[in-house]
């Protein structure tokens, strides 16, 4: 009886290991990531590095943070890369030789970087068609605007103070500005994902369009409000790349998207929609930006790192897998 009673318990504690691993595992992961570049780079650990990596990080954190509500909704964004290279060139030629004064021309930039993430709301709801593929038009009808604007050359911004308060500015001396800007549209992203009724509508759509539809939810409307609202963190974000580089660059963000989709996914939020978290994204986000910053130390080139974050992105959609087949 005993022996009986032992295997049983063996056997519930299995499946219990199993599940909480697969349940945490963007925390393990970066843990096991933090570790083996600790180990092969001590200098990894140091902490003006990791303040370095959380401020790369900031710009995909904030669009990630973005994409958490429309993978949720089950639909997906490739353009926001597109939508903050328009953001950092239209302000740096509004603002080149005095012709608009800051603050107009961000509010200016602010909205028309809502306007496109509109616009790829309003075709995929309107036109009835997969976001995936209204997207993927935009992302060059957008890049190639930026490009068209600047004839491929990079426009100088030459405020000084814009660097200090979106790019290279330190709180304290010691917390750059990005990770200031990211924390506070972290906070505010926890609220409304987590604490509005617009958060509980994306989950709702996301887990069952047709039966949000029968409760009353206007999904037509949610989308394009969700759509609209990324491109409100592309435009944060493309501040950011703007200031980082002290000018527009017409093919910056080339990798925004796929980096931020992939935080989204790293963090647990379900591809085919219903499922997300903010805290997972941050912590998918940190796994992305410490792969690429413990590969540089260890000289690793940009071909093999993104083989590498290939291979952690199939992991964690296996993973995820996983513990969906278990719930």
């Amino acid at each position: 009886m005993r022996a009986q009673a032992q295997a049983g318990t063996n056997q519930t504690f299995r499946p219990t290991i199993k599940k909480l691993i697969i349940q945490y595992r963007t925390v393990l992961i970066l843990v096991a990531l933090m570790t083996v570049f600790t180990l092969l780079k001590p200098v990894f650990i140091n902490p003006a590095n990791l303040l370095s990596i959380i401020k790369n990080m900031s710009y995909v954190l904030i669009a990630g943070l973005g994409m958490t509500f429309i993978i949720t909704l089950g639909g997906l964004d490739l353009s926001v890369g597109s939508i903050a290279a328009v953001v950092g060139v239209g302000f740096a030629m509004l603002v080149r030789g005095g012709l608009m004064p800051v603050v107009p021309a961000v509010l200016i930039v602010m909205v028309a970087a809502m306007l496109l993430g509109f616009f790829n709301g309003f075709i995929s709801v309107k036109g009835k068609i997969e976001p995936f593929l209204v997207t993927l038009a935009t992302m060059f009808i957008y890049r190639g605007l930026a490009l068209t604007l600047t004839a491929g050359k990079p426009v100088p911004i030459v405020i000084p103070y814009f660097a200090d308060v979106f790019g290279n500015g330190l709180l304290f001396n010691v917390i750059p500005s990005p990770v200031i800007i990211s924390a506070i549209v972290f906070l505010v992203s926890w609220f409304l994902y987590r604490q509005t009724k617009f958060g509980f509508y994306v989950r709702s759509i996301g887990g069952n369009s047709e039966a949000a539809r029968v409760a009353g939810i206007d999904v037509s409307f949610v989308k394009i409000a969700a759509y609209t609202l990324n491109g409100l963190y592309a435009f944060i974000a493309g501040l950011i790349l703007a200031s980082l580089f002290n000018s527009g660059l017409p093919d910056a963000g080339g990798d925004l998207a796929l980096d931020s989709i992939s935080g989204v996914i790293l963090g647990g939020t379900a591809i085919a929609g219903g499922v997300g978290s903010i805290w997972g994204t941050l912590g998918g986000c940190l796994i992305m930006a410490s792969l690429n910053n413990g590969m540089s130390l260890m000289g690793a080139q940009y071909h093999q790192q993104i083989l590498v974050k290939g291979l952690v992105i199939i992991l964690a959609v296996l993973m995820d897998n996983a513990f969906k087949s278990k719930q």
